[in-house]
């Protein structure tokens, strides 16, 4: 009994020493593009859209399909909202993050967001660590969100270069050449 029990707290002190790694290596990876780079690689993101009071896995500002060209995204779907790593909301016009049921849940400030002049852009990064019933409680989550005028967007933006502009916004590599490149005003 005592054997076992040892060994009960040792496995619990690996696993939280692991978890205090993990937690440590999220939060280096939000500063340092370097590590995101690497934790991205080894924890690939899963993603939603948000445009029009729907959620997307492509959404229908997209003129094709978004392909993921840097192996930074997770190729499986999500299966619960809390499973999501980066949230992109495409706004029709700030105002319209009022609509967002959710937006409060995911940090962000409603009256700013409406305040915001077209053509700029948020992004929000964070993690914490979740409590679950499960045989490994604590997870270390990490939460992105992108908010977008998609309306700006697809005024001022020539259409087929929208899903890569916004596929590197949301992978937080802005190719600033491409956006200058593909403004059609």
């Amino acid at each position: 009994m005592r054997r076992s029990l040892g060994w009960a707290i040792k496995l619990a002190g690996v696993y939280l020493l692991f978890l205090v790694a993990y937690f440590a290596f999220a939060l280096g990876s939000m500063k340092n593009d370097t590590l995101a780079r690497y934790e991205q690689r080894i924890n690939p993101s899963t993603f939603i859209f948000w445009q029009g009071e729907e959620l997307y896995s492509n959404p229908p500002l997209f003129s094709s399909l978004m392909s993921d060209t840097k192996g930074q995204l997770s190729s499986r779907k999500p299966t619960s909202l809390a499973d999501v790593d980066i949230w992109v909301l495409l706004l029709d016009g700030f105002d319209d993050i009022k609509n967002v049921e959710f937006a409060s849940q995911l940090g962000l400030d409603v009256g700013k967001i409406s305040r915001s002049q077209p053509g700029s852009s948020t992004f929000l990064k964070s993690a914490g660590l979740s409590f679950r019933l499960h045989p490994i409680p604590l997870i270390v989550n990490r939460n992105s969100v992108l908010v977008l005028d998609a309306k700006y967007l697809y005024e001022n933006y020539r259409h087929e270069c929208l899903d890569e502009m916004i596929y590197g916004a949301m992978i937080g590599q802005r190719d600033q050449a491409l956006w200058k490149r593909c403004r059609t005003t």
